[in-house]
Order: structure tokens, then sequence, then C-alpha cells
């Protein structure tokens, strides 16, 4: 949780969609990448404008989280949404508003609506893994 709040706090921050895109791709560069054998159509999240691959795994009642795009902008939304759940049970995934955690992020600003669309889709594929 430590990690989602150190990523809040450095988004809360940006005070301009500039600093907050280059937040992001700063974001991007911690998310380790997918290897071209995880890059498969079934982790591929559908509804995502650019490419988008999400591996979900249960570890000990907790659910741990791989995630991939083939856009630095997405790679940075994916690392932010995954700090806000990974490690956690499916149950708290379940009973989480994600939107809200989120919009505290300072991200809706900068999410167009086919991005927006993305996320939607990411999360669906979250809380239903």
């Amino acid at each position: 949780m430590s990690e989602y709040l150190d990523i809040k706090k450095q988004l809360q921050a940006c005070r301009s969609k500039e600093e907050t895109f280059k937040s992001l791709v700063m974001l991007s560069k911690q998310l380790p990448r997918l290897s071209d054998d995880e890059k498969v159509e079934e982790n591929k999240v559908k509804g995502c404008e650019s490419a988008v691959w999400l591996i979900s795994e249960e570890i000990n009642d907790s659910r741990h989280f791989k995630a991939d795009s083939d856009a630095k902008l997405m790679r940075g939304v994916l690392f932010a949404i995954l700090s806000i759940v990974e490690g956690k049970s499916v149950a708290d995934i379940q009973s989480m508003d994600i939107q809200a955690e989120l919009t505290d992020l300072n991200l809706s600003s900068y999410l167009t609506s086919s991005r927006s669309n993305g996320v939607l889709a990411i999360l669906e594929k979250i809380i239903a893994s």
C-alpha cells in the first residue's frame, strides 16, 4: 500500500497534463515487461486502444498481477492500477472502488474517453480474475 501512496502523492502533485504525462512515463519504466510468450491473445485486454496484456495468479489467497502495454502512457496507468490491487485477496479487490482510487490519483483529466474505456476493461478483467 505504501507504493500506492507514493504514486498517489506523485500524481496529485502534478499541476498540468504535461506533468501528469511525464509522471506516468516515469512510472511506466517501473513496470516489468512481459515476455513474448506471455503476450498471447488469452492475456490481452479487449477494449483498449493500445495493446494491453494482463496476467493474474493466486498465491496464498492473494492475487498477483503482471501487465504490459505497447504504449508508455498505458504502462504508467497499469503500474498505478496494479499498485492498488497487488497482493490483495479476490474479496478485497471485488469490494474496492478502484475507479474512485483512480480518481484520487488525478488521472481523470488525462484519460480520454477511449483510454477511459480501456481502463474500465482492465478493471473488469482484474475484478473477474
